[in-house]
């Protein structure tokens, strides 16, 4: 096929050499010439090569020998027929195949089918080889014995054909060429003849090409006159089978074709067919008839008379007696051509040329009808297709000659309105919709036909109802399809038409599905696309409102139908469709006014009406804009709503259906109790949320979009019948979300009444009944209302206080104490930001705002607290009780939250700690590196605690390396991870560090003279507030740190006094809550300053007074009625012992030294051992003061140690002269003061805890004549050995509990299933140390221990069953620790065969390798 897409250039390559050459030797009358065609100017390299267009070229060299891809084998000196396998072939034998040229058939099929195609055209070449013999075989009727003739028939004479007749570069060739074309189509013609009674289809397909005049060939050639008949010479019309009739083009070439086929006998061949020959069909039929149909008008009325009118009156006869079986398969043959229509065309062209034939030609009309006819009423889809092929173009042909033909004398039989009364009586529409109408070519085929009928007025309304009809209840893809067909053909529709469409598709409407009534609405919504006039719109809008309307229609086909309503208005084309709109938009108030069900989508629709009109430009303002504005009558939203305003009061109308609906709604909810507002209820097409919902949807959108304020009394009334008489929750909740909405950015409700209405409405609700929305109401309009009273000033994001007396204040507070817990947190944090963002004017006064805001807080808490000791007791109270400790545990966040975000704002280091890390924590050493420096810094090895602050190691760096603090900015990264300056107020706990943990530096140089800025450089995330890298040295501000709330408490020892109140009642309440929100705010505070001046004061006065003799004040401070004021003077006394900062660091030495004289180790050591103490407190308290006891029982009793082996050495050293003799001691206790120092090495642990060792030999040097006093005795072992044993287990409170209940406890556990909290896992471990340094200072505790069955379970307990596997192997790590562990072990393992079984087990479960 690639040669159809060729150019129409054409290249003659001529044998010009042997073309002289033979006209000079005489030797050839005729040259080789071959017709080629390329179809570029650049090609592949062909054999007979290329010439630019235009010229010509030798085939062949000169000489005589040719090239082997030549498209001819002739020379100069032409070869004998048989040497070129083209002249007689040798003698056939039956069984081979019939001789024919197959060099040449290949050559032939080689230069056709290349890209640029060659045919052989020319004397003795190729084509005319093949001819000639394909000829032969054929007269001798050996041809269909021939496989390459049969080859050749189907390829390459139809391809060669094709291309030298059809081609367009037949206009190029030269006359040679087109000569040798015309003798190669005589043989062409005399080889169909030859084959014409064998009914052989590619031939008759080239007889019609051949013959056809239209075809390029012919036209070129069509002023050629007749070669066979002279022009000159008159011969009776009986001997001529063709002749012009046209004198300026003749096209003599195709009349001599014609009478070639007449005088070869092929008319009569042609005739003997139909009436001698074998049956025929209609595909035949055609392909006979059709190439005499081309070329009637050559055709001599003899010819026509004698061999073709028999043939016009018997194929009528022969069309119609085929059965319907026959014609249905000449139909599924026929389904690629018009056999059909070519058959009616040809003859009715044939009959033309007889006079008088006018009713043969009617009667073939009408023939053709009939046929269409019966093709229509045979059920195969080919059968169908083919007729409205043919309805189609018999269609066209009546359209066509109707407005060619003015002459009446002219005008054909059949006409547009034969043909359309044709349709009409075969009831041709009828018959078409009965099936196939899910195919698209089908029913683009019948659109053709229904247009025609349209346009000739013939299309009935039955026929209308018959095309909807034939969609009803059918596959979608019928509905579709017939859908589309009418959207397309409503346009051209009558307006009777149109009506009658629309009764169909209200009929339908009723009893559709709901899938078939989206897909009615989408059709009906097509038919008003692209109205220009308005008319169609008109109706289809009447249509849709109608069809929603509908009682039984389901909302969501409701909301396609008003969707599809909005569309058609939206694509309206008329001019007035702005009023069209406004028009609609009317309509739908009025359904609003006096339709209770259409309320919701009369006011979706208006929305969305209003919505099709632009906003305004933000310089409408303009009067240039405004001027435009009005010339040109642009209406815009905001314009369109105002005027809806003016015109119904729209906003009032709505509010006022809101209220009115809410009132039947309560009625029906009484009657209803079990009604969920979420379903739709009975009656009614939406759900309770939906109602409300869309209503206060509609406001918001008048409001804004229209630039209106919502005013008073529709404000109050939409609040009143919502928030204050809500029937349902989310009627509530739907007005906090609406009112927050209109309290946003750019507020839509009037300014002037915000108070106002604040104060009415807001305000008066019970603050219990506030939600998330409803606080997020609360607050803007409380932000709002106080900002335009001047109260609040906005900044940013932030508002900052100016006026104490804030609108609504004492509304937060009910909202704090009586809201649920997520919205009385969110009060606090308002609460909080309010009284933490003072404006300029109390700035000045923000110590007294502190102390106003603290005493505030704790007189709430004191009512509360009377209340809840009235309630105390009382069984019937108790959820009284609950609630009101909700309330004081509400102000106590309302405390805590204020007194953090105040520390937070406080950028400097603190001086005076908060008692949660007034003491030393865990020690830590840390390494420092300083990698890729200009100079070399040497590893630092900075010591910290888990209470000691980034910003203070970063401190102690520039310290340690002497770094001009000016001028250095450091960097610190653990981990690889930057700690940003920002998280200098983080504790070291904080961040997880272990000790020895690495933390690289990097030093910077800065310019000090340069502002830093967030945006300065790639490392200004570093300096983020107060600059801190660039302030290392910055020491406390103690003026300022004076003012924070949580200090002034610690001034004051009212607060910290009632906390211990507070603290016991909820412990006493089991309220964990109210107790530990108390004790979360003593830790926030720094120590009281009057507990601790207290402590210091009894200290030093007992120390005074004399020796061995316990003071009575210091014992009843920590043996009182208050457990947490207990547990708070223990936290205090550590603090004193082991401050982690000044002020308390300054006399620590000395209260170390007065509380030890004053008997505090006999204190601790009473609260460990004393039954008495704390008999009803619960375990947390008594856990926190048994983890402080044992702390400071460690300190102190490493100081007796170290004390006691100070005072042994000093002993044993020789009495000097002048001193008094030193009383001298026995063996034994010397050897123990060894065994104490050895042990002392390793106890406490020498690198966590070197400072409390380190403060131990301090204390020791100023004791150490003392130390003997002191010794804990066997029962403080006890005690202790009972502390670990249950807190091991998680059970401390069975400390004083009889030892089988411990072990109970260990039984009912497995070990590893259970994790112990923290703060057991801290009391075991400090009890195991102190128990430790108990055995080193009472050595002879071990011996006695280790005989009691007792001891021998709790160490069974402690290593087998505990319930945390990392602390069996822990404890036993402390047994190992050192010489008296070790000792304890073997001891244990060589007197209790049962443990030496348990040891062995651990040897399994790989634990017994810990113990040497």
């Amino acid at each position: 096929m690639y040669w159809s897409l060729l150019t129409s250039r054409v290249k003659l390559w001529t044998l010009v050499d042997n073309y002289i050459k033979r006209q000079n030797s005489k030797d050839l009358s005729v040259s080789s010439m071959t017709a080629i065609t390329h179809g570029s100017p650049v090609g592949g390299n062909d054999s007979q090569g290329q010439v630019p267009d235009g010229q010509s070229q030798h085939l062949f060299q000169q000489n005589q020998t040719s090239s082997p891809d030549s498209s001819n084998e002739n020379s100069i000196a032409t070869p004998p027929p048989e040497e070129q396998g083209q002249g007689d072939a040798p003698p056939q034998h039956e069984d081979e195949d019939p001789a024919f040229p197959h060099t040449d058939l290949a050559k032939l099929d080689d230069m056709i089918n290349r890209p640029r195609w060659v045919v052989p055209v020319l004397p003795k070449g190729e084509l005319e080889v093949l001819l000639e013999a394909a000829i032969d075989l054929s007269v001798k009727g050996l041809d269909v014995k021939s496989e390459a003739c049969q080859r050749f028939f189907r390829d390459g004479l139809t391809i060669s054909f094709t291309k030298i007749l059809t081609d367009e570069a037949v206009s190029g060739w030269k006359f040679e060429i087109h000569r040798c074309i015309i003798n190669n189509t005589h043989r062409l013609v005399e080889l169909c003849v030859a084959k014409l009674s064998q009914d052989w289809f590619p031939l008759l397909e080239l007889l019609a090409m051949a013959l056809n005049p239209h075809c390029k060939f012919h036209i070129y050639n069509g002023t050629r006159p007749c070669e066979l008949i002279s022009s000159n010479a008159q011969l009776p019309e009986a001997e001529l089978f063709a002749c012009s009739s046209d004198p300026r083009t003749p096209k003599g070439w195709l009349v001599d074709l014609i009478n070639k086929f007449g005088t070869l006998n092929g008319f009569q061949i042609l005739h003997d067919r139909f009436f001698n020959g074998s049956a025929l069909n209609v595909q035949i039929i055609a392909a006979l008839i059709k190439p005499f149909g081309q070329c009637y008008e050559f055709l001599s009325q003899h010819t026509v008379k004698k061999y073709f009118i028999p043939v016009i009156e018997i194929v009528p006869h022969l069309l119609e007696n085929l059965t319907d079986e026959e014609l249905k398969k000449e139909a599924k043959n026929e389904a690629k051509n018009d056999a059909l229509s070519m058959i009616i065309k040809s003859l009715k062209n044939l009959a033309s040329r007889i006079s008088g034939q006018d009713e043969t030609i009617q009667n073939l009309e009408i023939f053709r009808l009939k046929m269409i006819l019966r093709l229509l009423q045979i059920s195969s889809f080919n059968g169908k297709m083919n007729a409205l092929n043919e309805i189609n173009k018999v269609i066209s042909s009546v359209s066509y000659y109707t407005h060619r033909h003015s002459n009446p004398e002219e005008e054909e039989w059949l006409t547009a309105e034969r043909m359309a009364e044709w349709i009409q009586q075969n009831s041709i529409l009828s018959i078409v919709l009965q099936d196939s109408l899910h195919q698209p070519q089908y029913v683009e085929k019948l659109e053709k036909i229904l247009r025609f009928v349209i346009k000739e007025k013939a299309l009935t309304l039955q026929d209308l109802d018959n095309i909807w009809a034939a969609q009803a209840g059918k596959h979608e893809a019928i509905v579709k399809n017939v859908h589309d067909l009418l959207a397309k053909l409503a346009w051209d529709f009558s307006p009777g038409q149109l009506d009658h469409l629309f009764d169909c598709f209200k009929a339908s409407w009723t009893n559709a599905s709901k899938k078939q009534r989206e897909k009615l609405l989408e059709l009906i919504r097509r038919l008003a696309e692209d109205d220009k006039d308005g008319v169609m719109a008109h109706k289809v809008l009447n249509l849709l409102w109608n069809l929603a309307h509908s009682d039984d229609v389901p909302v969501d086909i409701m909301d396609l139908a008003l969707s599809a309503h909005i569309k058609i208005l939206d694509y309206s084309c008329s001019q007035d469709r702005d009023a069209q709109k406004i028009q609609w938009i009317d309509h739908f108030i009025e359904e609003l006014r006096g339709n209770d069900k259409w309320v919701i989508p009369a006011l979706k629709q208006i929305r969305e009406i209003c919505s099709l009109f632009g906003e305004a430009p933000q310089n409408l303002s303009s009067s240039y804009f405004s001027q435009t504005q009005r010339s040109h009558h642009i209406f815009y939203r905001h314009d369109l709503i105002n005027q809806l305003q003016q015109n119904h009061a729209l906003v009032t109308l709505v509010a006022e259906n809101l209220a009115t609906y809410m009132n039947s709604i309560r009625l029906y909810a009484g009657d209803h109790e079990d009604y969920d507002p979420q379903t739709v209820r009975l009656g009614s097409r939406y759900s309770h949320v939906q109602e409300v919902q869309e209503r206060l949807n509609f406001l918001r959108f008048l409001l804004k979009d229209g630039q209106l304020w919502l005013c008073a009394p529709q404000a109050k009334q939409i609040w009143k019948c919502l928030a204050e008489n809500a029937v349902y929750l989310c009627d509530r909740e739907a007005c906090f979300k609406w009112y927050s909405k209109l309290m946003g950015d750019e507020p839509d409700l009037d300014p002037d009444i915000n108070k106002d209405f604040f104060e009415s409405n807001v305000l008066q609700l019970d603050p219990s009944l506030l939600t998330e929305n409803g606080m997020k109401c609360f607050e803007r309009f409380f932000k709002a209302v106080n900002c335009r009273e001047g109260k609040l000033i906005a900044k940013r994001r932030s508002y900052m206080m100016d006026d104490l007396e804030l609108i609504g204040l004492d509304y937060l507070w009910r909202v704090v104490i009586q809201s649920s817990d997520e919205i009385a947190n969110r009060a606090i944090d308002l609460l909080k930001d309010i009284y933490t963002n003072l404006g300029p004017r109390l700035k000045v006064n923000q110590v007294v705002i502190h102390e106003d805001f603290i005493q505030s807080c704790f007189d709430r808490l004191k009512a509360s607290y009377d209340t809840l000791c009235v309630l105390d007791g009382d069984k019937n109270s108790i959820n009284c009780a609950r609630q009101e400790a909700i309330r004081m545990v509400r102000v106590l966040t309302v405390l805590k939250e204020y007194i953090n975000e105040c520390d937070s704002d406080y950028h400097k280091e603190r001086m005076i700690l908060p008692m949660s890390r007034a003491f030393r924590g865990k020690h830590l050493s840390l390494i420092v590196r300083f990698p890729n420096q200009s100079r070399q810094v040497d590893e630092l090895d900075i010591w910290s605690h888990t209470n000691d602050t980034v910003g203070s190691v970063r401190r102690c760096i520039v310290n340690r390396i002497k770094a001009n603090v000016a001028h250095t900015k450091i960097e610190l990264f653990v981990g690889g991870e930057l700690i940003d300056s920002e998280d200098d107020r983080k504790l070291i706990g904080q961040l997880n560090l272990k000790d020895k943990s690495l933390i690289t530096a990097k030093l910077t140089q800065i310019n000090s003279n340069m502002p830093s800025s967030p945006d300065s450089s790639s490392d200004s995330s570093t300096a983020s507030p107060g600059n801190h890298c660039n302030h290392y040295n910055d020491g406390p501000n103690l003026e300022v740190e004076n003012c924070l709330p949580g200090v002034i408490m610690s001034m004051h020892p009212r607060y910290i006094s009632f906390l211990w109140q507070v603290a016991d009642l909820g412990s006493n309440l089991n309220m964990p809550l109210l107790r530990d929100g108390a004790r979360v705010l003593m830790k926030l505070m720094p120590p009281d300053r009057t507990a601790v001046e207290k402590l210091q004061a009894v200290c030093l006065d007992h120390a005074k007074v004399g020796e061995g003799k316990r003071s009575p004040p210091l014992d009843s401070l920590f043996f009182g009625p208050s457990a947490s004021q207990v547990l708070y003077l223990t936290e205090v006394v550590y603090a004193l012992l082991m401050p982690a900062g000044a002020p308390l660091t300054d006399g620590s030495s000395d209260f170390q030294v007065h509380f030890l004289k004053s008997g505090g180790l006999p204190l601790v050591l009473s609260m460990l051992i004393r039954n008495n103490f704390l008999p009803n407190t619960d375990t947390e308290t008594r856990r926190g003061v048994y983890l402080n006891a044992l702390k400071i029982a460690k300190m102190l009793l490493t100081a007796i140690g170290y004390g006691r082996v100070r005072a042994v050495a000093e002993a044993c050293q020789p009495v000097v002269d002048g001193t008094d003799p030193v009383t001298p001691i026995n063996q034994a206790t010397h050897d123990q003061a060894v065994v104490l120092q050895s042990a002392l090495q390793s106890i406490p642990n020498p690198s966590s805890e070197c400072i409390l060792r380190n403060k131990s030999v301090l204390l020791a040097q100023q004791i150490s004549d003392e130390a003997s006093r002191y010794m804990p005795d066997i029962c403080v072992i006890r005690a202790i050995q009972k502390i670990i044993w249950a807190s091991a287990c998680g059970a401390l409170g069975l400390a004083f509990s009889p030892n089988e209940e411990i072990t109970k406890i260990y039984e009912m556990t497995t070990n590893g299933s259970n994790e112990l909290e923290v703060e057991d896992e801290q009391v075991c471990g400090e009890a195991l140390e102190v128990m430790t340094l108990c055995f080193a200072l009472l050595p002879t505790a071990l011996d006695a221990l280790s005989k009691e069955k007792a001891w021998q379970t709790f160490i069974i307990d402690l290593l087998l069953h505990c319930p945390s596997k990392h602390w069996a192997q822990m404890n036993l790590f402390c047994f190992r620790g050192h010489r008296f562990g070790r000792s304890c072990v073997e001891k244990l393992l060589y007197c209790v065969p049962l443990a030496l079984h348990a040891y062995s087990l651990l040897g399994q479960r790989g634990l017994g390798a810990m113990v040497p």
